[in-house]
């Protein structure tokens, strides 16, 4: 093959790289010639020097324009049909909805006009509605950029490439430039298989005239693709031919591109940001490549199974498809004049494309710990591995996650120095804000699920309570609790909040003569934000091992009010049926205590909501309280006997109130009659359109006996579906299976009960 280098012209391929230091890769300074955008325009800059390829470069403009107008066209066309979408939903949604969705500042609606230069509001892209997730933008990819070009640019000078090569008689046309002794028949058509017919011939070539392989080479299907990777491999081959020749396509520097564009204006400090918005970005996008070829280096050597593949390097290849095409988009824009760029629109049209992160985000903990277990596996002591070193391999697999968050900074800095219209710019901040935090969330909930499994080996002893009724856990810290009446110093427990309750805790030791005492510590970290210096803190806690002493709960359905005060605080009043009372839960910074408080509030509302929902509804419970209505025994009031009373809310009898309200409305079973029940039997009282009738089961009966038993009891009055029972705080559960009939008979063994009211329905 005949390989004619210069050093000014990069080399497109990333298999080219060869480089055993790491710490280079790292390090290594990228600039406008390793740009795809800066690669075709030195390209197509060397193909003029060629006067037979000029009509054939105009009618590849022409093509690249019509994509890129009908690309804008269908941006917009998607905009007005999301709008439509959005205002029917929110129409059959219904006032309900409003309260608390926080959807509608900051919206405005955009043009009817599906020109390009059309205003997009967040609306469009910046929702993240069911419509929304499921909005297919995939194919308003018709070129090699993103969105809507500015409105001064006809084209990307990739897409032009790419459509000038699909014609297939200029790769002909360049091939008897380089080599005129072994001329290819050219011939100009648009008539697709002789287009094709003229890409064979020039792969034909180069096998037999440049001595080119099927590895070094690239397919005819690849000219037509719309990957950025098949395209690079057509670029690469063409870039050969042309250094071949230096003569005939002289080499073009990109240096002397950027100093006409230098030269033609003075920089502003917005000026300054685009800049270094492109630049973090070609870095960006070149780390993707080289993780992307240590990947390919993995899996030609077989070193690592599919799963772990997957796992260390989830949606890589499309991430860095698109973050090609981000950074095309980009460097079209910093071509131009500040006030006709569309950097804020770029971000409304990517926002579907960034959800190519959530695997990524979510399994990133994996990797890392995978990566610090088996190294040794997945780098065998190879040399030619473009990485090497196990802390450079996590600080690659680190930076998609970084970049992501250092969009919303860069996005401020252009909005704070913006001399034009701000509009999209704002927009773009909005969204680039979401995008972050959907990131850390992902990684909190992953975080989450460990500290979940691990607190389950923690606690001495439950106490009847099972973690699969909690629902997802949501933050957790070591805080301070006291309550408003000050007579009690403040103490200080692990503090778990689940979707359903807030579970406290207190540590506790082992001493000599197996006593256990409690242990509090003052320290606390909280893992509420990615990146930030407490983090290491957050993952030691996170990570503890120590056993807990479950110390109370606090019924998420009994809050009452949860009111922000002085000194990072929250001042939580609760009430249940008999009492109430408050406590005060004292954070470390007010950032955590803001997360806190506004997960408490959207938990209130969904509860409100569920309970809006059941009484309009109608329900078969209808007569009953509501699960969430229910009141029953939350932490008591936090006072002079703090670690008592908060020890009194754990389940011993408080399903007497349950049973109160039950016996109220319907007829009363004897205490002589549950007593002469045998102690391997169990009294079943099950509610049914407003009567009740009792089943008697034996305990040693699973749970589909305990379902028959009970069906074969109300045949006779339809067919019943399902059964939920009333557990020890009042919730309705449903009973199914063999786990939630062993929680059914710890609950009553430890409350010493032989009865146990269900409810059964149809439907």
């Amino acid at each position: 093959m005949v390989v004619n280098s210069n050093p000014s012209v990069s080399n497109v391929s990333l298999s080219s790289t060869r480089s055993s230091n790491t710490q280079l890769l790292m390090n290594k300074r990228v600039t406008a010639q390793d740009s795809l955008y800066f690669m075709c325009k030195c390209v197509k800059k060397r193909l003029e020097y060629l006067p037979q390829l000029q009509p054939y470069l105009n009618l590849a403009h022409s093509s690249a324009e019509i994509l890129t107008e009908h690309q804008a066209l269908l941006l917009s066309q998607k905009q007005q049909q999301q709008i439509q979408q959005q205002s029917q939903s929110k129409s059959q949604r219904g006032s309900q909805y409003e309260v608390g969705s926080g959807n509608g500042n900051g919206r405005s609606s955009s043009s009817s006009t599906l020109h390009r230069d059309s205003s997009f509001s967040a609306t469009s892209f910046g929702d993240d509605s069911e419509q929304s997730q499921s909005f297919n933008m995939e194919d308003t990819l018709l070129t090699f950029s993103v969105g809507i070009a500015p409105i001064s640019v006809d084209c990307d000078p990739v897409t032009q490439l790419s459509k000038l090569f699909q014609q297939g008689s200029p790769l002909c046309i360049i091939f008897n430039a380089v080599r005129p002794q072994n001329k290819l028949t050219v011939v100009s058509s648009d008539d697709m298989k002789i287009c094709k017919k003229s890409i064979y011939d020039f792969i034909l070539g180069l096998k037999q005239h440049f001595a080119f392989n099927d590895e070094e080479l690239f397919t005819i299907s690849d000219v037509f693709s719309n990957s950025t990777d098949h395209f690079l491999k057509v670029l690469d081959v063409v870039n050969t031919l042309l250094n071949a020749a230096p003569e005939i396509f002289p080499a073009i520097s990109t240096d002397s591109l950027l100093e006409a564009q230098r030269l033609a204006k003075p920089q502003t400090e917005y000026d300054k940001i685009v800049k270094e918005f492109i630049e973090t970005e070609r870095k960006y996008v070149h780390d993707l490549e080289i993780l992307n070829k240590y990947r390919k280096q993995l899996l030609d050597n077989q070193v690592i199974n599919s799963e772990e593949l997957y796992m260390l390097f989830p949606n890589l290849n499309d991430i860095i498809d698109f973050q090609r095409r981000f950074l095309v988009s980009l460097e079209v824009n910093g071509q131009v004049p500040p006030q006709k760029q569309r950097i804020g629109a770029l971000f409304l049209h990517s926002k579907y494309f960034f959800k190519l992160y959530e695997p990524w985000s979510i399994g990133q903990n994996a990797a890392i710990d995978f990566i610090s277990s088996s190294f040794d596996k997945i780098s065998p002591g190879n040399t030619n591995f473009v990485i090497g070193n196990k802390m450079e391999l996590q600080s690659f697999l680190l930076k998609p996650v970084q970049r992501l968050c250092r969009y919303p900074l860069l996005l401020k800095d252009l909005l704070e120095n913006a001399e034009s219209e701000t509009k999209e710019l704002e927009l773009a901040l909005s969204i680039a804000k979401s995008i972050a935090r959907n990131i850390n969330e992902n990684q909190r909930r992953t975080e989450n699920y460990e500290v979940v499994k691990r607190l389950y080996g923690r606690v001495v002893n439950w106490k009847g309570y099972r973690i699969a009724k909690f629902g997802e856990l949501l933050y957790f810290d070591k805080i301070s609790i006291s309550t408003s009446s000050g007579n009690e110093p403040e103490k200080d427990f692990e503090v778990y909040l689940f979707e359903k309750i807030i579970l406290l805790f207190s540590e506790v030791t082992q001493k000599k003569g197996s006593s256990i005492s409690l242990k509090k510590k003052n320290n606390s970290s909280s893992m509420l934000h990615l990146p930030s210096s407490s983090n290491n803190n957050s993952n030691d806690f996170a990570k503890n091992s120590g056993k807990l002493d479950l110390r109370g709960r606090i019924m998420i359905v009994n809050l009452t009010q949860v009111t922000p005060i002085e000194n990072h605080s929250l001042n939580i009043i609760w009430e249940s049926t008999k009492e109430k009372g408050n406590f005060i839960l004292k954070f470390k910074n007010e950032e955590t205590r803001n997360n806190w408080e506004n997960c408490l509030h959207q938990l209130l509302r969904q509860i409100r909501s569920e309970s809006f929902k059941s009484i309009n509804t109608n329900s078969d419970m209808s007569s009953m309280s509501s699960p969430v209505q229910y009141s029953h025994n939350s932490v008591a009031s936090i006072g002079s006997t703090l670690t008592r009373q908060i020890s009194e809310v754990l389940p011993k009898s408080h399903m007497s109130n349950a049973r109160q309200s039950f016996a109220s409305e319907y007829r009363s079973i004897s205490e002589n009659y549950k007593n002469s029940i045998p102690e391997t039997m169990l009294l079943l009282r099950v509610s049914f359109n407003n009567d009740f009738y009792t089943v008697l089961v034996n305990l040693e009966f699973s749970a589909d006996e305990v379902l028959q038993a009970i069906k074969k009891k109300l045949t006779h009055l339809g067919t019943i579906t399902k059964v939920k029972y009333q557990d020890e705080d009042g919730d309705f559960v449903m009973l199914e299976s063999d786990d939630d009939w062993y929680v059914v008979k710890d609950m009553l063994k430890e409350s010493n009960e032989r009865l146990l009211n269900v409810w059964a329905y149809t439907n």
